[in-house]
């Protein structure tokens, strides 16, 4: 019997693609990413969020400092509330987390609620589809909080109280006051266009698409070059230098061909930069057999019924005798890697690769299933697909695609390696 997953009514910018994974893919590209990119994720790419937060954890400090501890959680919560109002309403800025609720509660009125009750969240769970669940991580990897109870490091509340808070002290009072009042409160009703509007601005004004010099100098610092901690050996800082002549291309796309690129351009500023090249080259490798296996597997799964022989017989008419595009060498040289996140896989990777390489399209769909029984039994689940007596069974159908030709194979990307979270902020901090 076919199943399908059930999708909850979250925010669109909440949900992660890809997050099922039946064929453990994802240890593998977040392994190879992390030696170039070392503190962001795939959905920390705004630095007004992360903005957004060290004003949550400052504020959530305080208010604890004052009245004790506990409240944390609820005083964030219905900081970034008022963030997410201010933004719309005086910036006309909807690139945060909650748009949905926060367009359809404006929609109503301009009265609105601030409250740690899940009734007046702004996402479904706004714990975990936030800022407090998906920016956490990577600001204590940027050096940004630490601790716990999680607090600002040094340099963040010097920044916070040195940037931002006079900022807000404009139309909050001193110490922004007015915020930290509506925020101890378990519930605030605000007026965005009426008697609370100065604080809203003043929100808005600390919170503007546009970057302050001083702010500028202090992200690249913690979220572009990453800090001290830099767990890439400089790397990122390096990659992020490379990054920052395609910042004017509109149409630019991430392809293997550009992370070659990239590699290329890394090799000719001479020896430092190898360990970068050689990284991105990685990259490149990997993805060059990935992202056709994902769509591949995803194809497979809308293929019930079919018999083993006539799909194999459909990848040798679309694929023909093997792609080009795939390097089996030097994806044989990542076998180590890939063991090292995915024990007892490195193996059978080095096989697919292979096997896609030279068209031996039989032996790669046994592969590919053989890759999802481990992987879904490793998580106490069964196998998505199975052959029975000659036949595909396909027992969970989560996405189904068509295989893509192979003559756009070349420029298929399909997963992240959080590259495109490190452009984003070197896109944001460009000098205006």
């Amino acid at each position: 019997m076919l199943t399908t997953p059930f999708l909850t009514d979250l925010d669109s910018r909440a949900a992660v693609k890809g997050s099922r994974d039946p064929l453990g893919i994802q240890q593998i590209w977040t392994h190879l990413g992390r030696h170039v990119v070392g503190n962001l994720t795939t959905v920390s790419n705004s630095v007004r969020d992360f903005t957004t937060l060290l004003l949550g954890y400052y504020f959530a400090a305080r208010l604890a400092d004052e009245f004790g501890s506990g409240t944390e959680l609820s005083t964030f919560l219905k900081w970034e509330q008022l963030a997410a109002y201010a933004r719309a309403t005086a910036n006309n800025d909807w690139a945060f987390r909650g748009t949905e609720r926060v367009r359809k509660n404006l929609s109503e009125g301009s009265r609105v609620t601030l409250s740690g009750d899940s009734t007046h969240q702004i996402l479904g769970n706004q714990k975990i589809y936030g800022l407090w669940g998906l920016y956490t991580m990577p600001s204590r990897e940027s050096l940004l909080v630490e601790g716990d109870p999680t607090r600002l490091t040094p340099p963040a509340l010097e920044f916070v109280e040195k940037i931002c808070l006079p900022i807000l002290q404009e139309g909050a009072g001193k110490d922004a006051k007015r915020i930290r009042e509506l925020l101890h409160r378990p519930t605030s009703r605000i007026d965005v266009k009426g008697a609370d509007a100065s604080v809203i601005e003043a929100v808005g004004r600390v919170l503007k698409r546009r970057h302050l010099p001083r702010e500028r100098e202090f992200y690249r610092f913690h979220l572009l070059h990453g800090n001290p901690k830099d767990a890439t050996e400089g790397r990122q800082q390096q990659l992020a230098e490379l990054l920052a002549s395609s910042l004017e291309q509109k149409d630019f796309t991430w392809s293997t061909a550009m992370v070659g690129n990239l590699a290329k351009a890394a090799r000719s500023r001479g020896e430092d930069w190898h360990p970068l090249e050689h990284r991105l080259a990685r990259i490149r490798t990997s993805e060059a057999v990935l992202a056709p296996i994902a769509a591949l597997f995803t194809h497979l799964l809308g293929l019930d019924g079919k018999s083993f022989d006539s799909v194999t017989k459909r990848l040798r008419e679309a694929w023909g005798k093997g792609l080009r595009t795939v390097d089996a060498e030097a994806f044989a040289d990542l076998h180590g890697e890939i063991e090292a996140v995915n024990r007892d896989s490195g193996n059978r990777w080095v096989g697919i690769g292979k096997a896609l390489a030279r068209g031996d399209y039989s032996i790669l769909v046994e592969l590919l299933i053989e890759q999802n029984k481990e992987v879904m039994g490793g998580r106490g689940g069964a196998p998505w697909i199975e052959v029975r007596q000659g036949r595909l069974h396909v027992r969970f159908r989560d996405e189904q695609g068509a295989l893509p030709h192979r003559d756009n194979i070349a420029e298929l990307w399909r997963f992240p390696y959080f590259l495109d979270s490190l452009r984003s902020i070197a896109m944001a901090l460009k000098a205006d």
